[in-house]
């Protein structure tokens, strides 16, 4: 079987080295570069072509996911783990979004962390027991929606709606076109998750997107 190419990406230099030393020891694998930010790591990774890259999440210059969500355009086959001592719902669930293929924390064994590249490596997800419990309160209890997904000009037209004001109205108020309008609403419906003007204005009350 042929080595698996690898890239370690951490602004510590104690740390690429002691994660270095350790999956050294496995003839399975081949470090063919170290990077200290996001910038070296897309600058390295563009190079070498790695198979695996193992990085950390906060570097300097350019995050590791910035990192990861610029190669993976590039690089639709190129692995990617998340090696990190954060253990936050938001850096989990946005790595998995930017296309990771796991996420581990710092404090994993050496034949854990083995055993998560071999998966990675071969089309899997790996995951540390904490990540594994936190997706699956995500899975069970979604995020709502974030206010900050619904845009300045569509909230504009919500608080219009909601002071009873026409399609017509709304156009007329904000000098938009009624299409234009009606492509605010159903772009909110979808963001929101429901299905009609009622529910919508409901939810934006209850999320305090609007008041």
């Amino acid at each position: 079987m042929n080595k698996i190419k690898l890239i370690l990406a951490d602004d510590h230099p104690l740390i690429r080295e002691g994660f270095k030393s350790l999956l050294a020891k496995n003839v399975k694998f081949e470090i063919i570069g170290e990077a200290e930010n996001g910038r070296e790591l897309v600058e390295m990774a563009g190079q070498l072509k790695p198979d695996v890259i193992l990085t950390d999440v906060k570097m300097p210059i350019m995050s590791g996911l910035e990192a990861i969500e610029e190669l993976i355009k590039d690089f639709p086959l190129m692995k990617f783990i998340v090696l990190s001592m954060h253990d936050e719902r938001e850096y989990i669930v946005n790595a998995l979004k930017i296309g990771a293929s796991g996420y581990l924390l710092k404090t994993i064994e050496g034949e854990e962390l083995e055993r998560a590249i071999i998966t990675v490596y071969e089309g899997g997800k790996s995951f540390s027991p904490i990540v594994t419990n936190i997706l699956a309160e995500t899975v069970v209890k979604p995020e709502p929606i974030a206010a900050a997904e619904i845009t300045p000009r569509e909230k504009e037209v919500l608080n219009l709606v909601v002071k009873g004001n026409s399609t017509k109205q709304i156009a007329d108020q904000l000098s938009i076109s009624i299409r234009t309008v009606e492509s605010h609403r159903i772009n909110m419906l979808k963001k929101m998750k429901v299905s009609n003007t009622a529910e919508l204005i409901k939810k934006a009350f209850d999320l305090k997107i609007i008041s």
